[in-house]
């Protein structure tokens, strides 16, 4: 969800967050600036996280400042998504900030609890450097997450008192969220503690459960209000594939996920940083690989595309004829690595071959060279 999503959500349950209003132009930031009163921050809503990494959290003391930085926003592409609306919220003073999140660990089958004293920074990075400074506590579902457990989380990093029972309720509302709305995800990072010492929600990463739409006829509704939203991943779906925006350089494409993962994971294995992962499904026609390969390069950032193709249903011929109809249309400017293993193999290598590419039959191998293009 974009985050002004989220935190209408986490509105909706009692968790504190900023007073702001979404803007779709420079003239409605500076009318939502003018109602909620300077200074102000401009947050891009984008379905990518790490907007501060890329310089594009900015903050406005007054009319002037706001323009010059909308004017910026509005312009932007950030992990392959066309800015069109902002988020202008009020500037909080921050003494102190948390993380604090709740998701669903698939392999535990239940929902795991974290909360670091570390807030505004990856979370991986603090569980690589001060592993300290967070609490992991999966919580039984038939009992969920009531502020005794909530208070017994955050105690056990030394903080007591009236700050550990705000803490704790923000956590036992975030609990309420998560199970009544049905979420996989539901993140604040930061949770800041402002210089007033009042707990308010700054950031809000949730994700909600699709299959539950029938329950939660709200998912419904936000997709058929979304429709019209110019992100990458909406509009790989159109074209009938399946597309996650990572934040590597090496363009994936697999057929089916369990490849497709296992691609990214070997690639993240031997060294390399995956962009995407890309499923273009069982008995892909040439269509859907052209698809494929121009939606890869929307990233803007891609230094090689990688594609690990098992014919199965797919027939290896139809995707090598898809790939040299992609390259016919399409003037790629990287490599290009491609493993074809399976039905009619022979025909589909050959034809590759004599357009010059060389496809491989292992898929380590292709992945290592991949990895090794590159750096």
């Amino acid at each position: 969800m974009y985050e002004h999503e989220g935190k209408r959500i986490f509105y909706e349950f009692g968790i504190p967050i900023p007073p702001g209003k979404v803007a779709f132009s420079i003239e409605e930031s500076l009318k939502i600036a003018e109602e909620i009163g300077y200074p102000v921050v401009l947050k891009p809503q984008i379905l990518g996280g790490r907007r501060g990494k890329a310089g594009a959290i900015r903050f406005a003391e007054n009319p002037d400042e706001l323009k010059k930085h909308a004017k910026e926003l509005f312009s932007m592409t950030l992990h392959g998504e066309r800015v069109s609306r902002i988020l202008v919220e009020k500037k909080v003073d921050i003494a102190h900030e948390y993380y604090m999140s709740l998701m669903v660990d698939f392999y535990e089958r239940k929902i795991i609890a974290l909360f670091s004293t570390e807030g505004g920074i990856d979370i991986e990075e603090v569980a690589r450097t001060k592993p300290e400074a967070i609490v992991k506590r999966h919580i039984e579902p038939e009992v969920g997450l009531d502020q005794f457990i909530g208070l017994d989380i955050v105690n056990q990093l030394g903080i007591k008192g009236k700050k550990a029972l705000k803490l704790a309720s923000i956590f036992h509302k975030l609990w309420l969220a998560l199970k009544h709305r049905d979420l996989l995800l539901a993140e604040i990072n930061p949770l800041a503690e402002t210089t007033n010492g009042e707990i308010i929600a700054l950031d809000a990463r949730v994700m909600a459960d699709d299959n539950a739409h029938i329950r939660q006829p709200w998912i419904t509704e936000l997709k058929k209000k979304r429709a019209g939203v110019e992100s990458l991943e909406h509009k790989a779906r159109e074209r009938g594939i399946s597309f996650v925006v990572l934040e590597g350089d090496i363009g994936v494409i697999g057929n089916g996920a369990g490849l497709t993962m296992a691609t990214v994971d070997l690639v993240k294995e031997f060294g390399g940083r995956p962009a995407n992962f890309l499923d273009i499904g069982g008995g892909a026609g040439p269509e859907r690989v052209i698809a494929a390969i121009e939606t890869i390069l929307k990233l803007g950032n891609i230094k090689v595309i990688l594609m690990n193709i098992f014919g199965g249903i797919t027939r290896c011929d139809l995707v090598a004829k898809g790939i040299l109809e992609a390259l016919r249309k399409i003037d790629l400017k990287i490599p290009l690595v491609v493993r074809l293993t399976g039905t009619n193999e022979e025909i589909g290598r050959e034809m590759l071959k004599q357009a010059g590419i060389e496809a491989y039959t292992d898929m380590i191998e292709a992945v290592k060279k991949a990895v090794e293009l590159a750096k």
